[in-house]
């Protein structure tokens, strides 16, 4: 991947296994509000969604899907702890930082959990710029977040590519201009190949052989 500067990020499934901070998240808010929940592999095909959409798919209510949102983020707020880092990334992200890189993280969660737990797992200063919900307009797959992140770190997007676990990571990428990597070990197992990536890892440190080719 010659010519690549840039690494963007998605979080939630690539950076960190947040499965248990999304989940019992997700199972308190529902339960507050006396709303049936699904089982776990139907929350987890939701995941990466922008929240208000994704609790009203959940919830059938366009009413609540707020508050759910909001007693979501705050059951997250006590609960940081859930969040953990996938094996090799802190080491994997020192590595990419020493080689010359520059990073950043980009998600459809809120700004004060995104940042919380990037900072309990070690890894927030490695981040050139990290964007979340309310710092754009419109979220991925829309390109606008990428860009803007671009914009800021003075990079083109043909000299980056995005990585995540999800085909809306890829859709965002490919619609800002950017190269694409899927991440297998995520949440998002299905369709890896809707849409096609440029190229897949199994594990956060195959980036390190990747961008040598």
């Amino acid at each position: 991947m010659k010519g690549i500067t840039t690494l963007l990020f998605d979080i939630d499934g690539t950076i960190l296994d947040t499965r248990e901070f999304i989940l019992q998240a997700t199972e308190h808010a529902l339960t507050t509000l006396n709303y049936p929940v699904p089982k776990r592999s139907v929350i987890s095909k939701l995941v990466g969604i922008p929240f208000l959409k994704y609790y009203f798919k959940l919830s059938g209510s366009e009413k609540d899907a707020e508050k759910l949102m909001n007693t979501h983020r705050e059951f997250q707020r006590f609960n940081f702890h859930l969040a953990k880092l996938f094996p090799n990334t802190c080491k994997t992200l020192h590595k990419l930082k020493k080689k010359g890189y520059r990073l950043g993280a980009i998600t459809s969660r809120s700004k004060i959990t995104s940042k919380q737990t990037l900072k309990d797992a070690g890894v927030f200063d490695l981040f050139d710029i990290i964007l979340s919900a309310e710092d754009t307009k419109d979220l991925k797959p829309h390109p606008e977040p990428l860009l803007k992140a671009l914009r800021y770190m003075k990079e083109a997007p043909e000299r980056a590519v995005m990585i995540g676990d999800s085909h809306l990571d890829i859709e965002t990428g490919k619609n800002a201009g950017t190269k694409t990597i899927r991440a297998t070990y995520g949440f998002h197992k299905d369709n890896l190949h809707n849409p096609e990536p440029d190229f897949f890892i199994d594990d956060i440190s195959d980036l390190l052989k990747l961008l040598q080719n």
